[in-house]
């Protein structure tokens, strides 16, 4: 399977990565990475079972406990389309999905 990151993810990553950065460090944001870096390589190996989000057709990986990915599966390739935090309002969640 081949990754596509949309510039919606790519927005999320980075706003997640500068509130890590003021938090956390550096540290924290390089353990994240590097958790960020096996989920991506197990999605494309084909090697996780596709968990449904919500009632929608897209699917979701847990990356740590406080994020997920949402993406979609699209013939051989994986779109990432959101990183969401599992704090946030899930009707606010469900949104920024849906207006992709």
């Amino acid at each position: 399977m081949n990754i596509f990151w949309t510039n919606r993810a790519k927005v999320d990553l980075e706003s997640l990565e500068d509130f890590l950065i003021e938090n956390w460090g550096f540290n924290v944001l390089d353990d994240f990475y590097e958790i960020l870096e096996r989920k991506i390589s197990s999605l494309e190996n084909g090697s996780l079972i596709h968990q449904k989000y919500e009632n929608t057709e897209f699917h979701k990986i847990l990356i740590t406990r406080h994020n997920y990915i949402i993406y979609e599966i699209s013939g051989t390739q994986i779109n990432l389309l959101n990183m969401i935090n599992n704090f946030r309002d899930p009707e606010s969640n469900y949104k920024l999905i849906t207006e992709k």
